[in-house]
């Protein structure tokens, strides 16, 4: 039986009560998914360790101090640091020993104290008086961590070459992350793994969108921005083997913290533009012949943080506005017969459609933040943010300006957060609120819509949509370090969450036209050449909100443990829980039963395991999360460290995958086929066509009358699972001279991913289609069925090399590559050509990509210039293919891929972006400093091309992927951008 949401509630409060019960008293800090640990030993002059040490961290900018004491062997762990620059001193003999460091976010640094400590190369010690050293101002390193894990610093976010200060992505400067840039949808990937199946943190606080794919709340279809850039301090991205206290994702995790005040008051303000007439004219349009589309952006903000009451209360607050009109050149296809046709069907003229039309976008973007330390051992921090944009897409090329839409987007955040920190403990509480509602609207609702394939689609949106997310999460994570060589984290979260789906599909009818309307046959003398009247329509036959809620709990404990001064083993489990991943209390009504029950059962189909009374889906108990890693110290000196680790992570279906077995029960879609004679296409009835099915009601008169337009039927399986990902890695960091390098070797497979399938197959392999005549007596056009068997595979190797950036050396660069495999079985949410997706067999991914080089740096030149570069290189993505060279039939038709040819650097690469920027700062009068800007982004002009010719047969040979054939690209022409900022 489900857990009810008050008995979930009192669990998670007596495991906190609990925990504080250890501790003795109010115990504290915070949970590594923000903050970091720093942790070594203290010797003295003669290397031998300092038992009973007070060792203290002093936050430089709100002069909070944190203390633990050493044990027997001299070690100390300081837990819970959020990241920040900080001054590490301990008392050795008649001294202090002293070390200013920055601490990063997520990192598990080591630093050892003694008094004949000697700085890294290239660092520049500062002598005090007495016995005390000082080393000043350097980036802590990881290196012993079994993490796969990449910091991104602010110094790379203010100072490295973007499109348009969307922080995602600087996460491209990992190994095996990808992020689309594309101008209507921005996200990130990992792996062989879908947008869906990442996470990104914010403060602790997830932005998991579990609505519809994209991973994170309003990134679907999406070119805004998850977060303000302004308001990010820095962030961390994990791409394996990443421990226990994270959830909700079988891929990358991005964890970032945003800005606090301090002591000091600082400020920004910030603007930045580009337009048409600073952009090259795509290449696209040029080949088309079409005039260059109009653009401009227009990005500005502003940020103050600083005291309200010294070494106390804190503020940061910011703004950030985000102004973009793009056009899309919107053409018909078709020969000059074909469009000729297609004006005398619909009495439209296809110059009215033709043209380049504005898609405006509006974003707008506010955060503030209250940080309270009423002394060192708490800190308690409020904080609210809102994105709220609105952006017309969904046209261009085929489809005209008429049919777009308006994707409203609106996402808000609350967190109250309390840090307590002790000697050996450290506990994070916190709150955290999330509204996401996803609203795309129709710009013309009243308007039926016209597809007229491979010319035109005109009309309204076939759909509207008012989605909302809200979730209220409580956790709590408790760090204990008084255990000799032991941290142990245990953690509890608790996530009360609420959607309501509402969902107006095909309000208006949506007419499907061919030129070849009846059976298929070129010959056949009854086929429709003139788009005398549609193949297909389709009706909303309903309209009904969808409400539905969910308790989501984790629990998880992690164990890292200094076996020895070289070995550290990281050793954690998870356990996660969904009291409704399945729309557990649905009812089966009677006649989907008996449609079901009149199908054959197969291997893969039994009709009963589709069949629920409301009881027969059980929550899914066995999530089960192992972890563990390792990393060996093969010197002592952190100069050679070997790391490791396998590990498994459940993510979590979105509500879009499973809700069609209900919205279509309540919102019904109709399908109507039609043809000239009534007489049966593929298999499938059809109704002779009358005009006046043209109309809403003449198409309900139709229905009322006929089994045509009948609605399909959704099923979900009462036992699916989850998806999961196993993770396997092995790897050596290693330090040369300056440089820190490392390579990595990765294995990941995952399973259970959802997709949906035709129950009503007849045959195995691919091709051909169903036999729906069981079905249709009891009201169902079709029948498709939830299936949890997407299957991934990914195999990787990971090269990095780093020096980051110090006045001091004035110069930094990070190279990143990534030699990988991607593959998978199936389709994507729906496999239709197959059995099962089994029957695809394996195959690249859309997407996989061989060969990716990502070097980034930033290098001070004459004059008090900076030249910073964001340089990508890719042997280029894979596209699907379908291969029907045998024939159509089960077993002949093939799924493939294919990749672009490679046409940039002498032929290397298929993906080339090289984007550069100068800068220069001036001091303005004792107020503070002025930033001056270039990006020349594109530098070279690079065409990158996608949506190449995917079908071929015996006589229909495929297009190469090469820049003639591409019908898109994938990065905008180069353009120039101009960026001005004030900080002071």
């Amino acid at each position: 039986m489900a857990m009810t949401r008050t008995s979930l509630m009192r669990a998670l409060l007596l495991s906190v009560a609990s925990a504080t019960a250890i501790a003795g008293a109010a115990i504290p800090a915070s949970a590594q998914t923000v903050t970091a640990t720093v942790s070594g030993k203290v010797r003295n002059a003669d290397g031998a360790p300092v038992a009973g040490a007070v060792v203290t961290a002093r936050n430089e900018g709100t002069n909070q101090a944190v203390t633990t004491t050493t044990d027997a062997s001299g070690n100390y762990s300081l837990a819970g640091l959020r990241p920040a620059s900080y001054t590490i001193s301990v008392p050795v003999g008649d001294g202090t020993v002293s070390d200013r460091v920055t601490v990063q976010i997520g990192q598990s640094a080591t630093l050892d104290l003694a008094p004949a400590a000697t700085p890294p190369a290239g660092e520049q010690a500062a002598a005090s008086p007495g016995n005390d050293i000082v080393v000043t101002g350097r980036r802590l390193t990881e290196t012993r961590t079994s993490e796969v894990a990449t910091n991104v610093s602010q110094q790379q976010i203010r100072n490295l070459p973007q499109t348009d200060r969307n922080f995602l992505s600087f996460a491209q400067l990992a190994p095996g992350v990808k992020y689309n840039d594309s101008e209507t949808d921005k996200g990130i990937s990992s792996g062989a793994s879908t947008a869906s199946q990442v996470n990104v943190f914010i403060d602790g606080v997830s932005l998991k969108n579990k609505l519809r794919e994209g991973g994170i709340a309003g990134q679907q279809n999406s070119r805004g921005n998850p977060f303000g850039q302004l308001a990010v301090q820095e962030f961390r991205v994990l791409t394996q083997n990443y421990k226990a206290e994270y959830e909700q994702a079988g891929a990358a995790i991005i964890t970032a913290v945003t800005k606090s005040g301090t002591n000091r008051f600082q400020g920004e303000i910030f603007g930045q533009y580009t337009d048409k007439s600073l952009s090259e004219q795509d290449a696209i349009t040029k080949r088309r012949g079409q005039r260059e589309p109009d653009f401009e952006r227009k990005q500005y903000g502003v940020a103050l943080g600083g005291p309200i009451i010294k070494d106390k209360l804190f503020f940061f607050g910011t703004y950030e506005g985000n102004d973009q009109d793009r056009a899309f050149n919107v053409a018909a296809g078709g020969t000059p017969a074909l469009r000729a046709a297609v004006e005398a069907s619909s009495g439209r003229s296809l110059a009215d459609f033709e043209g380049a039309f504005v898609s405006p976008f509006r974003g707008d973007f506010y955060f503030g933040k209250l940080t309270f330390t009423p002394d060192g051992a708490n800190t308690i921090d409020l904080s609210a943010s809102r994105r709220k944009e609105t952006d017309i897409q969904g046209f261009g090329n085929q489809v005209a300006f008429e049919a777009a839409e308006n994707k409203k987007n609106t996402v808000d955040t609350y967190l109250l957060k309390w840090a307590h920190t002790s000697d050996k403990f450290n506990n994070e509480l916190s709150a955290s609120f999330l509204n996401y509602n996803f609203n795309p609207t129709s710009l013309n609702p009243d308007l039926p819509q016209f597809e007229y394939a491979g010319i035109i689609t005109f009309g309204g949106k076939d759909s509207t949509r008012d989605e909302t997310q809200k979730s209220w999460s409580f956790r709590n994570d408790f760090t204990y370090t008084g255990f000799d060589r032991h941290a142990i984290k245990v953690g509890a979260r608790l996530e009360l969450l609420n959607i309501r789906f509402d969902q107006l599909n095909f309000v208006q009818p949506r007419y499907t036209f061919t030129n070849n309307g009846d059976n298929g046959t070129p010959a056949d003398p009854t086929d429709d050449l003139s788009f005398a009247f549609p193949t297909e329509a389709r009706l909303g036959l309903g309209n009904g909100e969808i409400r539905g809620k969910n308790t989501l709990v984790g629990l998880y404990i992690q164990d890292d443990w200094d076996v020895t001064d070289k070995l550290q083993l990281n050793l954690g489990l998870r356990w996660d829980y969904e009291s409704n991943g399945f729309n557990n209390n649905y009812v089966t009504p009677a006649n989907a039963a008996a449609a079901l029950r009149a199908l054959p059962s197969t291997f893969y189909f039994d009709p009963e395991d589709y069949i629920t009374d409301g009881n027969d889906r059980s929550p899914f108990l066995g999530a089960f999360a192992p972890r563990i890693g390792f990393s060996y110290d093969l010197k002592g000196d952190r100069s050679t460290v070997i790391f490791g680790g396998a590990g498994r992570y459940y993510d979590r279906n979105n509500f879009n995958n499973t809700v069609d077995e209900l919205s279509r029960t309540i919102n019904p879609i109709g399908l109507f086929r039609f043809s000239a004679t009534g007489a049966p296409r593929n298999g499938q009835p059809t109704v002779a066509f009358n005009p006046s099915y043209l109309t809403r009601e003449g198409l309900l008169a139709l229905r009322a009358t006929a089994t045509s337009g009948l609605p399909e039927l959704f099923a979900v399986k009462n036992n699916a699972r989850p998806p999961v990902n196993d993770q396997f890695s092995l790897g050596v960091r290693q330090r040369l001279g300056i440089f820190q390098a490392s390579i990595t070797g990765s294995y990941q497979r995952g399973r259970n991913g959802y997709t949906n399938l035709f129950a009503t197959r007849t045959n195995n392999g691919l091709g051909g289609c169903c036999n729906t005549a069981p079905v249709i007596p009891f009201g169902y056009a079709n029948v498709l069925i939830g299936y949890d068997g997407l299957d991934t595979r990914y195999k990787a190797l990971y090269l990095t090399l780093d020096k980051n950036y110090t006045q001091a050396s004035g110069w930094g660069v990070n190279i990143a590559y990534t030699l990988s495999k991607a593959e998978q079985n199936g389709g994507d949410l729906f496999s239709l050509d197959g059995l099962t997706p089994d029957a695809y067999g394996y195959r690249p991914r859309a997407g996989d990509e061989r060969h990716r080089l990502v070097i980034s740096g930033t290098v001070d030149m004459p004059l008090g210039i900076r030249l910073s570069t964001l340089t990508n290189l890719g042997s280029g993505a894979a596209y699907q293919v379908t291969d029907a060279t045998l024939g159509f039939e089960p077993g002949q038709l093939r799924q493939t891929a294919a990749y672009p040819t490679k046409n940039c650097i002498s032929g290397l690469f298929a993906f080339c972006e090289v984007n550069l920027t100068l800068a220069k700062t001036f001091r303005a009068f004792g107020l503070g400093e002025t930033e001056v800007a270039v990006d020349l982004l594109n530098a070279f002009n690079n065409k990158n091309y996608k949506d190449f010719d995917g079908f071929f047969n015996a006589t229909d040979p495929l297009l190469p992927g090469s820049p003639a054939n591409g019908n898109n690209l994938v990065t905008l022409p180069r353009r120039v951008q101009f960026r001005l900022a004030h900080r002071f």
